[in-house]
């Protein structure tokens, strides 16, 4: 007798054969189908062509070959338009051409004395560091050592002697030390040889009005990229002004007079013979080499006119959702580290001196005298530069002179780029004043001592004189606004004309693809599924026919 549970293979042993039958050769059509009413109905263009049975097969391939190249110029077009659109998310535009300079913040004006060393100070030093030398040499011996001090403000030239330096250097540390320092004080010791500013600031007006030129709000002595100097508004006491007050004009600016006397000379600063004017934001470190300030020199016998013009930068505060890496700027509230903030300021001038001195603490163990340590973290007893770290400081001085927030590559650059200095924390700030200067001198003779401001007696007695006028050019300056360029609303938009443009695209054509794709991807997952469930359950069934439990039903 022949066992039909197990060896028929008749489709009367298939459960619903016709069922299967139609599932296997129905889904290839069905999609097939399905394609061709979504080309026939879909909202973009011409896509139609490809099922239209009264176009010949010639014509549809030329439909498709314009379908390929409209969509290989659609990819060009949104390739240049996302490099050179969508990715440049900020853009700095005018806001203001008339901002009114009464609202510009006044700058900081460092006056440095060409001479550095004063001779009356160094003579009083010298004495006093005879009387401590054992050897007794007299005053002039060391009146020529003090002159070595005059080699930290040598920035390009090589020096030589440092053998001299590092003897001299031991003597000071021996006997020119308190009792109560650890180091020799090389800044207490600079500020005292420094000229002070009321042995060459005569006389000062401001806004048409005399005023004391050695209060609070005027001159202070502060530290400079050339040591000591004497800083106007270091507290940026002039940021708030009136109409009346706006500091525009050659006659209602700062004006100081100063003597040019080479009486007390002793060490030059430059190959000149005046002064050196840095004019900088008030929160900023005058120091050239960081940026952001800028220098004039004054002759003696002349009126010097600095004419100032003023670009305010603002940012937006849309900008704070992007991170400063990105956006290429810091907020005030924004900064790594406080001790980059002056008077609750940053400002990227700053982030570089304090980048420079950590390097030369890095490389020389010591401090720059004329660097503030507000600037410097872990400062705590680590000396200032003496003339024995001269040598160290020369070494380096290219790679403090050449400074990167960020490397590239540049053919013939390639030494800069690698010994540079590297200060990838130093970013621009997003709220920022930058200043422009124009000077033009002429003869003191032209110049006429109005309402008081020298006396007559005095211009006889002092015939070398300079006279230093710094106002703001004009009455308005730009006002400029760093904002988001492209939002999401931009970037939909001028996508959408280009695919619109190229092939009818739109928000209902996109639901009608999600929709088919959707639908084919539903059904390739319960076919799946279904795939995965029917082996264990024929299994189960053929046991259980295998064992008896289950009848047989052969279909007629």
């Amino acid at each position: 007798m022949v066992d039909i549970k197990s060896t028929s293979n008749a489709v009367w042993w298939i459960k619903n054969p016709s069922q299967q039958r139609r599932h296997s050769e129905s889904l290839g059509n069905k999609f097939a189908k399905d394609m061709t009413d979504l080309f026939r109905n879909i909202s973009l263009h011409a896509y139609n062509k490809f099922v239209d049975s009264g176009l010949l097969s010639c014509e549809k391939f030329i439909w498709l070959c314009v379908h390929v190249t409209i969509l290989c110029f659609m990819s060009v077009a949104l390739t240049y338009t996302w490099d050179q659109f969508v990715l440049q998310h900020f853009s700095i535009n005018l806001y203001d051409p008339l901002y009114p300079v009464q609202n510009v913040p006044f700058p900081a004006v460092s006056i440095c004395s060409n001479n550095r060393i004063s001779r009356k100070a160094a003579l009083q030093y010298a004495q006093e560091l005879s009387k401590l030398d054992p050897a007794k040499h007299s005053p002039d011996y060391y009146m020529e050592r003090i002159l070595y001090f005059n080699s930290f403000n040598y920035r390009h030239d090589r020096l030589e002697g440092h053998l001299d330096f590092r003897e001299f250097q031991k003597f000071l540390d021996h006997y020119g030390t308190s009792d109560n320092e650890t180091f020799y004080n090389m800044l207490k010791v600079m500020e005292r040889l420094t000229p002070k500013c009321e042995d060459f600031i005569l006389a000062c007006m401001l806004g048409a009005k005399r005023v004391n030129c050695f209060e609070e709000k005027t001159f202070q002595t502060k530290l400079t990229m050339y040591g000591p100097c004497c800083m106007f508004n270091s507290n940026d006491s002039y940021r708030e002004r009136t109409y009346r007050t706006r500091f525009s004009g050659s006659g209602m600016g700062l004006i100081v007079v100063m003597n040019t006397s080479h009486a007390d000379d002793m060490a030059n600063l430059l190959s000149m013979d005046g002064y050196a004017v840095i004019i900088h934001a008030p929160n900023r470190f005058p120091e050239i080499s960081s940026g952001s300030s800028l220098e004039v020199f004054p002759n003696i016998n002349e009126e010097t006119f600095i004419a100032l013009k003023a670009r305010v930068l603002d940012g937006s505060d849309k900008l704070r959702s992007f991170a400063a890496s990105h956006r290429k700027c810091y907020f005030d509230d924004e900064v790594p580290l406080a001790n980059m903030l002056v008077n609750n300021k940053y400002s990227m001038s700053n982030c570089i001196t304090r980048c420079r001195a950590r390097s030369v603490m890095a490389l020389c163990n010591c401090i720059p005298f004329y660097t503030p340590l507000s600037l410097v973290d872990e400062s705590d007893g680590v000396p200032f530069c003496t003339l024995g770290n001269i040598e160290c400081m020369q070494q380096y001085k290219f790679k403090w002179r050449n400074v990167l927030t960020e490397r590239t590559q540049i053919d013939g650059l390639e030494r800069e780029r690698e010994e540079a200095l590297y200060c990838t924390e130093c970013l621009p700030s997003c709220k920022d004043v930058r200043y422009s200067v124009s000077a033009m001198a002429l003869p003191i003779d032209s110049y006429t001592f109005q309402k008081g401001l020298i006396d007559r007696g005095f211009q006889k007695n002092h015939t070398e004189l300079s006279v230093v006028r710094v106002f703001f050019d004009e009455t308005t300056s730009p006002y400029y606004m760093r904002i988001i360029t492209n939002s999401w609303v931009e970037s939909l938009s001028t996508v959408g004309n280009i695919v619109s443009i190229c092939m009818g695209f739109s928000m209902v054509a996109l639901l009608e693809i999600f929709y088919f794709v959707v639908k084919y991807l539903f059904i390739a997952l319960k076919r799946y599924v279904t795939q995965n469930a029917k082996p264990s359950k024929w299994r189960r069934r053929l046991s259980r026919l295998s064992n008896g439990n289950e009848p047989l039903y052969i279909c007629p």
